[in-house]
């Protein structure tokens, strides 16, 4: 029987977070002030008896829009890393995405650095192989917490174990200016800034196989496999309104939502009458970035300038409903 993926706001759902340090029982609250000190988040859902195995297994957590990996200890759930962008957004949110209704758990590997190989002359920006130790299903790449599906011409098998990845095609750069807001992501990837100007950034080095290999090292780069399942997505495309943040739509929605530069977006939804809901969301701006009309090779450096007169715009998101068929 085909499954479809629901998704919902944690918050919604009754789960609490705090700041904590993975394997520390015992820690200094008062040192808070210093969030170096609690780099992880535990998942907790007081007052509700609630196996959290099961949402570490079967469900992906989303944190300000972007995937992370789970750790579950001693019947304890953490989000390792989550701290770092919660202080840098300082409006925070974080979905669930569940799968818990095929009953099977999501098999999660870790994307390593180790995994990438070259295509020829090419470089990882223009071409990357990631090639993994087993045979791969049905799938979704997650790359610093943003989801990529199989397409071709972007992410496309090669074998039962390898993919070319395309990240020339996908944005990489706006990627990375989207992903400044949420993290120190140039500092992660070593990419020198202008001392002047902190969104100026070095072209070659943010388009190096260095920087590549270190985003894929990130602590929210995985694979998620569905054993025993197909995948098939669909697009819901939202109804625009002039209200920034707020959309309608008829259904109750359940589905994830995407946007930006193919973000999550996180959302509460209230029904206004009879079948009718409105999503609200703090996410829904982007920017209008515009880096060069050169080769991107010939781009010795970027910086979020953005069109003049047009400087942002409303996202044009969509629900993306996620099905799954067992085999």
């Amino acid at each position: 029987m085909t499954v479809k993926a629901k998704y919902v706001l944690a918050g919604d759902a009754g789960y609490k977070f705090n700041l904590v340090k993975l394997g520390s029982s015992n820690y200094d609250l008062t040192a808070a002030y210093n969030k170096d000190n609690l780099p992880d988040v535990e998942v907790t859902r007081p007052g509700i008896e609630t196996d959290l195995s099961k949402l570490h297994n079967r469900c992906l957590l989303s944190v300000n829009g972007y995937f992370y990996l789970t750790d579950y200890t001693d019947e304890r759930l953490f989000i390792p890393g989550a701290t770092a962008t919660m202080v840098k957004s300082r409006s925070n949110q974080i979905g669930v995405l569940s799968f818990n209704d095929t009953h099977n758990n999501l098999v999660k590997t870790k994307l390593t650095k180790t995994m990438l190989s070259k295509d020829g002359d090419y470089g990882y920006l223009d071409k990357v192989i990631l090639t993994f130790d087993h045979d791969v299903e049905h799938c979704m790449l997650v790359l610093a917490g943003y989801p990529i599906f199989e397409q071709e011409g972007f992410l496309y098998r090669i074998s039962d174990r390898s993919f070319v990845l395309r990240l020339d095609r996908l944005g990489y750069i706006d990627k990375l200016y989207e992903l400044s807001r949420y993290r120190n992501i140039f500092d992660e990837l070593e990419i020198p800034v202008s001392k002047i100007n902190p969104s100026m950034i070095d072209g070659n080095v943010a388009r190096s196989d260095a920087a590549i290999e270190k985003l894929v090292d990130l602590n929210n780069s995985f694979m998620v496999e569905f054993p025993g399942h197909s995948l098939q997505t669909r697009k819901v495309y939202l109804e625009q309104s002039k209200v920034p943040g707020n959309v309608r739509i008829q259904n109750e929605p359940t589905s994830l939502l995407l946007g930006g530069k193919g973000k999550v977006i996180e959302y509460k939804k209230v029904e206004k009458v009879e079948g009718v809901y409105t999503v609200h969301t703090t996410d829904f701006y982007m920017n209008n970035h515009l880096f060069s009309k050169m080769p991107s090779s010939a781009i010795q450096h970027y910086n979020d300038h953005r069109v003049v007169g047009n400087t942002y715009t409303l996202n044009e998101g969509f629900f993306l409903d996620m099905f799954l068929t067992p085999n």
